[in-house]
């Protein structure tokens, strides 16, 4: 569903301090460090690097130069730049905390969230009344689906900046992930009054009420987010799982297929369509999508989780084929390394459409061990052991990426 693991989040950074030194002439890198933060404020951001880039050549020591220029990669959406800058910056000053808070910032842009949460433990030991430091290692946190850590680090975010709708909205994504569905909406709620016009608190809500399977209330979140940002990609996207939880799985292709026209290569769009024509009746449009998810990414193993349900529950050979189905969800689990409970009762699933209880009701029980608040899993595990057969279950949302967007 909104990929589980598109929750979609919104990150801003103050401006820095400037601090120039004595050791250099002050009013020649005063003129160009302040001549390359105008560059920055307009947007300028070509103008911003060459300036920081001369500052810099005439202080190379200047910590906050490195830093300002990092800025600048970051807003470009460079974050690789922005690493070599703040690792320059952190060694000529390491007493420097938002220069720290900044690289945890660009580690978690680039998905390396144990690098970031290194970064980040150093800005908040050395800044401890940063809320932007414990805001961007709550998503740290997030990054490495370590949510109650996330739902802590948000907490002391709001306790130093409670005027913030952002952390709202990042507390809320937190408790999403620790299906705490009612606190997230609350925090959704809050965001919203502090800023209505923000599309991406009404996308998140919406994925609040799409776990909470109010599929009405969340597609009215996600038109209101569409609304907001006519090119709110995610928001057509959780629309359509929301269209699908409500077995309109067609109105759920649609909203996927849009999407698909701007991004063709996304696998999880592509997951998500195959297993709305799966659930349409549609298993040769499902296995064309579901195998080109797997053709683009080899190691993503929710494409052969929805590629086993499609072996295991389609009527008739040669979609129909148990072998592939426990073969490809199999893979599934090996690949998420037997720690992604989704993936272990995705393989439940095609055990029990196999009409293996036993194996199914052990592999789904390991699946809630890891994740012990999971009402569908409950449901589902009830359900098994008082009935028999090949079952399907309401619609998943795709589980958000931390990072959609960085500003």
């Amino acid at each position: 569903m909104l990929s589980t693991k598109t929750l979609f989040v919104i990150l801003f950074f103050p401006a820095l301090v400037v601090l120039t030194s004595v050791n250099v002439p002050a009013a020649t890198f005063v003129e160009v460090f302040r001549a390359g933060m105008i560059a920055e404020d307009s947007g300028n951001y070509d103008d911003a690097l060459k300036l920081y880039s001369d500052a810099i050549k005439l202080q190379p020591s200047s910590s906050r130069a490195w830093a300002k220029r990092a800025e600048v990669y970051l807003r470009k959406g460079d974050p690789q730049s922005a690493i070599k800058d703040l690792l320059q910056s952190v060694k000529s000053d390491p007493a420097y905390g938002a220069a720290f808070t900044r690289l945890g910032f660009a580690y978690n842009a680039t998905n390396d969230f144990d690098k970031a949460l290194d970064a980040l433990n150093v800005a908040v030991k050395l800044e401890p009344s940063s809320s932007e430091a414990f805001n961007t290692r709550g998503f740290a946190f997030n990054g490495k689906s370590d949510y109650e850590s996330a739902v802590k680090d948000f907490d002391n975010a709001i306790r130093l900046n409670s005027a913030d709708a952002r952390y709202y909205n990042n507390r809320g994504f937190a408790y999403n992930g620790t299906h705490e569905y009612d606190k997230a909406i609350e925090d959704f709620d809050r965001a919203i009054q502090i800023d209505p016009k923000k599309d991406m608190f009404y996308n998140n809500r919406g994925v609040a009420y799409l776990r909470k399977r109010q599929f009405d209330k969340a597609i009215a979140d996600l038109d209101e987010a569409i609304k907001l940002n006519s090119q709110s990609y995610s928001a057509y996207h959780n629309r359509g799982m929301a269209y699908s939880g409500k077995g309109r799985h067609e109105k759920g292709v649609e909203e996927f297929s849009k999407v698909l026209e701007i991004n063709p290569s996304s696998t999880l769009l592509l997951k998500d369509r195959g297993t709305a024509y799966r659930k349409l009746g549609e298993y040769d449009l499902a296995l064309a999508d579901l195998q080109k998810c797997i053709e683009l990414d080899k190691s993503f193993s929710p494409g052969y989780a929805a590629l086993g349900l499609l072996h295991a529950l389609a009527p008739n050979p040669p979609i129909r084929n148990p072998s592939l189905a426990l073969k490809n969800a199999r893979k599934a689990v090996a690949l998420s390394g037997g720690n992604s409970p989704d993936m272990l009762e995705n393989l439940a699933e095609v055990y029990h459409a196999a009409n293996d209880a036993a194996s199914a009701i052990e592999t789904l029980k390991k699946a809630l061990a890891m994740d012990p608040r999971n009402e569908e899993y409950i449901e589902l595990l009830a359900k098994w052991q008082g009935t028999v057969g090949p079952t399907e279950k309401p619609a998943r949302e795709a589980r958000a990426t931390p990072f959609a967007t960085l500003w």
